[in-house]
């Protein structure tokens, strides 16, 4: 299955290439404007469609222009053919519908500016009538553009920001080991890149830096026929639950971008019934996610679940506006109102994200304490028994100088019964304290028993052994004076460079040291 899906992705990605190769062969591009009162021309048109060939042409007349003023038109039609001519020169003829839908034109010197459209049939006068043209100065025209479009320029820098930071974040999770949420994190990185191309190239922004939108269109309708493959991997990592249903529209949605690149490719004319399809699959989708997120909210109460359920809302209700304004031919207000909708349901699925990564990172952090407490002596913060026999395993095997430091509290049962357990427990603390003071990254320090310590010095000398014991006996000195409590320790230590150590010996000869000490502290300390 997995080398099926592999096959069929590399096939997928092949013509995507092929069409996008097609567009730049193929396109008749006009020269692109460099740089600026931008209004629609007046002008009549005279419709020929007698014979049931669709003839339409339009004269506007340039005798307003200045003498230095360099005009532009804005011309935007989905017609196949037509031709733009100044006088009696062709500025531009477009013939067939691979070149872009949108194009700006130098407006050379003449009288009037002639705009013919031909060939088609009269039932389709409405790819006329929908065609946006516009005439102005390049400045102005430049700053219509920027106005109109200031939006689609807004969500690309912000969707190439969330979708880089959703990228890194998702490489972070990779390195935590947390599959799942890096999986998601991915899909909605690609989801929000792939909306910002979408958006950006949908709009008439491009047009100030190139005038190959035929190129540009077909990036668009990739990416929009690309983008529900992030958003159902998206959905499918974070709603719980089987998905059997995200995986049949996965498929239907394959199938409408293959139709749609055969479609391209071949020259054939079923645009309008391949877009319908993909807006039908969209809708679709999203109420039976919004359907399966409300049942199992109902069951579960999920944070983040409602953030998805929210947005496929808000984006349902936005493509619904969207889509009856595209099939009402504004095609303009169409790309504005499912821009917006595509933005507010990105916006609930980074929240979603966010709220995913929060749990998951705050899982992380309890996985990490549980395991730290679980080695970890909670009354003073050194190692525990279980962290001390972890590590003797390794030392087993030490190559280099190791060193045992045997430590046991003096009076401990002593201050109890008379002063109570917490001056006991005031009693380890401050000598754990004087324990980490003294080794600091020298060595490990580990409470094993009630009253009893031992610190673990490697690849130090006998001297440094010696300088390090002589350090803790001064931290415990000090921390005596400073004390209401009486604070002493006897310490017995044993240190080898053998190569093959035998532990069990070295520890009970650093204990025999230690209780020596002990009970010479006891002979030489006065009896109350």
């Amino acid at each position: 299955m997995k080398k099926i899906h592999t096959a069929v992705t590399l096939i997928i990605i092949f013509f995507m290439v092929a069409a996008l190769y097609i567009c730049g062969r193929y396109e008749n591009a006009p020269d692109r404007i460099f740089t600026g009162k931008v209004s629609a021309p007046e002008g009549e048109w005279t419709i020929d469609a007698s014979d049931g060939v669709t003839k339409a042409e339009v004269t506007f007349s340039l005798s307003d222009r200045g003498e230095h003023e360099e005009w532009v038109l804005l011309l935007r039609s989905h017609w196949k053919n037509y031709y733009v001519r100044v006088g009696d020169e062709t500025i531009y003829y477009r013939n067939g519908k691979r070149d872009g839908s949108v194009h700006l034109f130098d407006i050379p010197s003449g009288d009037s500016l002639t705009i013919s459209f031909i060939g088609g049939t009269k039932d389709n006068l409405k790819g006329i009538e929908n065609s946006e043209i516009l005439i102005g100065d390049k400045t102005s025209m430049y700053r219509r553009i920027i106005k109109d479009n200031l939006y689609a320029a807004l969500i690309g820098v912000l969707s190439l920001a969330f979708g880089v930071m959703c990228i890194v974040a998702c490489l972070y999770m990779k390195a935590e080991k947390t599959e799942k949420i890096y999986r998601a994190l991915r899909n909605l990185g690609i989801c929000i890149l792939t909306e910002g191309i979408w958006v950006v190239t949908d709009s008439q922004i491009l047009l100030l830096v190139t005038q190959h939108t035929s190129i540009i269109e077909q990036i668009s309708f990739l990416s929009f026929f690309t983008l529900p493959f992030p958003l159902l991997g998206f959905i499918k990592e974070i709603m719980p639950g089987k998905h059997r249903m995200l995986s049949v529209m996965r498929k239907l949605f394959v199938f409408n971008l293959v139709l749609y690149l055969l479609n391209y490719i071949s020259g054939c004319d079923m645009m309008i019934i391949i877009l319908i399809c993909e807006h039908l699959l969209m809708t679709v989708t999203l109420l039976r996610v919004i359907w399966n997120g409300v049942n199992e909210n109902k069951r579960h109460k999920n944070l983040k679940l409602q953030r998805v359920i929210n947005g496929c809302v808000a984006y349902c209700v936005f493509s619904i506006i969207a889509l009856v304004s595209f099939y009402y031919g504004n095609v303009v207000s169409y790309s504005y109102i499912y821009s917006v909708g595509i933005a507010i349901f990105i916006v609930f699925l980074i929240n979603a994200a966010c709220i995913v990564m929060y749990e998951q990172v705050q899982e992380n952090a309890n996985v990490e304490i549980y395991a730290r407490m679980a080695y970890m002596d909670t009354m003073t913060g050194l190692g525990n028994r279980t962290a001390f026999l972890e590590e003797n395993k390794s030392n087993a095997v030490f190559p280099g100088m190791i060193s045992y430091i045997m430590m046991d509290a003096n009076n401990l049962k002593k201050i109890n019964d008379s002063l109570g357990h917490n001056k006991g427990d005031e009693l380890i603390i401050t000598i754990a304290k004087c324990m980490r003071a003294a080794v600091g990254q020298n060595g490990q320090c580990y409470r094993i028993g009630g009253d009893e310590f031992v610190i673990i010095l490697k690849n130090k000398t006998a001297e440094e052994t010696e300088e390090i014991i002589r350090q803790v006996r001064a931290e415990i000195e000090f921390a005596d004076e400073q004390s209401d409590i009486p604070i002493s320790v006897a310490m017995g230590y044993v240190w080898t460079d053998a190569e093959e150590k035998n532990l069990q010996e070295l520890i009970h000869c650093a204990d025999e040291k230690m209780y020596q000490d002990k009970k010479q502290i006891k002979e030489n300390t006065p009896s109350a």
